[in-house]
């Protein structure tokens, strides 16, 4: 019987743990005094035994043999716990004295346990995202350091005798190596192809896979890869002004994606969106102004298509190079150029080195966000390989390999390690995607 009364003695003490937990939290801002507090534990304690001893005593009734001396002992307990509360100092038994400071010491820890803290609530910055949009990005925070989702840079100008198809190119050189395809299909509306972009991201999206969309294009908001290097904004000052005629030119090239963004929103399409990608890096117009500058540009486009376009199917990538572990004289302190959390949705890096999982790099994002935001390699020229990855807690949410030869040399990425990649069940394929609709 004592086995019995000592275990109901330690159910006394797990609820009044479990109790005085629930009373933290929903009590968090009042407070009591020591000996008031002391009082009450007590008075709970000596209730909670008194029900035990009820219970031992029907359990006792069923067992004449050992009835008596059960409930005696339980009695005994009752009485320790009163003699507590009196304040004597008589000595009890030595059985239901280490009973009585088991729970008394139960009550103690709880009362120095600290409040949980709840997992983050990961939303889209745009309260008003569509539901598509909205789960994407769900499916993308569900996997954060659990799986990472695969992607792929289309070219559509490549090809050879084998993979004659240039849109597939890349797409179906994967497929025949691995048997599997990417989850996320990179585009470009480079050189004004907004047509040809949406109806594959069209055609990607009815697949079941993931859009995402960059833009190669001149300050003015045209042309292709050269001319976002050679080009320039002269006056940022100017460009930046509301009102200005360098800031109205700015604007209405920037309107021209939010226009091509639309048909795809009418079409229910959440984007991945990717723009003014590498803007530390100091290569592209964008990011030449310097970082102020940077970020001034990212918030007028954030809220130029959010609040006067309404794309809500947005889901806003912002992709730093991978300056972050260059050098001391080269590298880039990512947090002067960060948007803020306000205008991102994800934050990520890009490298073409082959090292490993980059979790250095990945480290480097962290600094600035933490877990509050999936962390991308929206651009990558080899693969981490996934042991790599689960090693090194290089939490990639995703990788997009770059395209044309990245992708299908065989010396970036060998075709034995597009295998083992595409087919580790810690990489995500599109064939393991969610039904959206």
């Amino acid at each position: 019987m004592k086995k019995r009364l000592t275990a109901l003695l330690c159910a006394v003490a797990v609820t009044l743990s479990l109790t005085a937990c629930s009373k933290q939290e929903q009590n968090s801002t009042s407070t009591t005094t020591a000996n008031s507090s002391a009082v009450s534990a007590t008075s709970t304690t000596s209730e909670s035994v008194s029900s035990a001893t009820s219970e031992t005593s029907s359990v006792a009734s069923s067992d004449n043999a050992t009835s008596s001396a059960a409930v005696s002992e339980a009695n005994s307990a009752t009485e320790s716990v009163s003699s507590a509360t009196s304040g004597t100092s008589s000595v009890v038994s030595s059985d239901n004295a280490n009973s009585s400071a088991a729970v008394s010491e139960a009550n103690s820890a709880t009362e120095s346990t600290p409040e949980t803290t709840t997992d983050i609530n990961y939303v889209l910055t745009n309260k008003n995202a569509t539901p598509e949009a909205q789960k994407v990005y769900s499916f993308i925070c569900e996997n954060m350091g659990k799986k990472i989702i695969s992607g792929q840079q289309e070219s559509t100008w490549a090809g050879d005798e084998t993979y004659t198809n240039k849109e597939q190119y890349e797409f179906d050189y994967i497929q025949d190596k691995t048997g599997k395809l990417p989850a996320i299909r990179g585009l470009d509306y480079m050189n004004d192809d907004f047509d040809g972009v949406n109806r594959r991201a069209k055609e990607w999206w009815e697949k079941g896979g993931i859009v995402t969309i960059c833009w190669h294009c001149s300050c003015d908001f045209d042309r292709s890869y050269d001319e976002c290097k050679s080009t320039e904004i002269t006056d940022w000052g100017k460009a930046l002004t509301k009102g200005t005629d360098e800031y109205n030119k700015l604007v209405a090239g920037m309107d021209k994606g939010a226009k091509a963004l639309k048909e795809l929103a009418d079409a229910n399409i959440p984007v991945l969106w990717r723009p003014f990608h590498e803007f530390d890096g100091g290569w592209f117009w964008w990011g030449k102004g310097g970082a102020d500058n940077f970020k001034k540009l990212w918030q007028l486009m954030y809220d130029r298509y959010t609040n006067h376009w309404g794309l809500n199917n947005l889901i806003w990538v912002c992709g730093f190079s991978g300056n972050g572990v260059k050098t001391d004289a080269q590298k880039t302190n990512y947090a002067d150029w960060y948007p803020g959390n306000e205008y991102v949705d994800c934050v990520g890096a890009d490298t073409y080195s082959a090292k490993g999982s980059n979790v250095d790099l990945y480290d480097e994002v962290y600094k600035v966000v933490g877990d509050s935001k999936p962390i991308p390699l929206h651009e990558c020229g080899r693969i981490p390989l996934p042991e790599d990855l689960q090693t090194d807690s290089a939490k990639w949410s995703w990788f997009m390999t770059w395209h044309t030869s990245y992708a299908t040399n065989g010396k970036s990425n060998p075709v034995e390690r597009l295998q083992t990649i595409y087919n580790d069940d810690y990489v995500i394929t599109l064939d393991e995607l969610p039904k959206w609709n």
